[in-house]
């Protein structure tokens, strides 16, 4: 990819985050961690040689924290997914229409994929997620219900997931 990439590295109240883009869209988003050191190796490897522009990130900044405050359920964005395999875009785009506060199993996930035998291949897409929150993974679940892997660990999906029912039952 010859594009020009651009990145940043911000704290929120949940731990610092980390965005690389594209002049297309967003390609890469990590969850809050404990140091900003972390959220910037997690942009790897399409951070090398990417520029560091805090100022072009300044509305998304606003909106994750509105989103980890429970004030929002989704980002608008632009997404670059240049370079994504068609099953693992069709899994996140799945992903992207359960609606806030609600869950859909790995079988959902992959019947809606295109491919209702692959519940392994959905695990993987929702795994090897490069955009979270703004792909919400956190809402895919097990056949049982139960929360299974979460890249920010099951309390963090918990987390989310609460503040989408807390604020869908305001509604």
């Amino acid at each position: 990819m010859g594009r020009q990439l651009h990145y940043t590295v911000f704290q929120t109240s949940m731990g610092w985050v980390g965005v690389l883009a594209s002049e297309r869209g967003l390609r890469r988003l990590t969850l809050p961690r404990e140091t900003p050191q972390q959220a910037l190796e997690e942009l790897s490897p399409e951070v090398a040689g990417a520029r560091h522009a805090p100022q072009q990130f300044g509305g998304l900044c606003q909106q994750l924290e509105a989103y980890l405050q429970g004030e929002r359920h989704d980002l608008d964005v632009l997404l670059d997914m240049e370079g994504r395999s068609p099953f693992f875009l069709r899994a996140w785009q799945a992903c992207a229409a359960i609606p806030p506060g609600e869950t859909r199993s790995y079988a959902w996930l992959a019947a809606q994929a295109g491919s209702p035998r692959a519940m392994r291949a959905a695990g993987q897409a929702m795994a090897r997620n490069p955009l979270p929150l703004a792909i919400p993974c956190h809402r895919v679940v097990g056949s049982d219900g139960g929360l299974h892997g979460y890249g920010g660990g099951l309390p963090m999906k918990a987390h989310l997931l609460e503040l989408e029912q807390q604020a869908a039952t305001k509604r």
